[in-house]
């Protein structure tokens, strides 16, 4: 009978050491997720820039254009 406690903590501690051991695991795992995703932030970043300067260019030749047109007197 005095040894039936000491197996009822040993059981916990190994239970709560599994616990932990998993909660590392999934940790490191979202680590590696969190990096791939901020990787994706910054390509998709990158995209955005690209795509919003190449916006305003197209927009600067479409007003020269315009602006051409308007200069021809018909």
């Amino acid at each position: 009978m005095g040894e039936e406690p000491f197996v009822l903590i040993e059981k916990k501690i190994s239970d709560l050491i599994h616990v932990v051991a998993a909660l590392k695991k999934e940790k490191e795992a979202l680590a590696a997720e969190l990096a791939r995703k901020d990787g994706e932030v910054k390509d998709l970043s990158r995209k955005l820039s690209d795509m919003t300067r190449e916006r305003g260019e197209v927009k600067d030749r479409v007003e020269k254009i315009l602006s051409r047109l308007d200069a021809i007197e018909l």
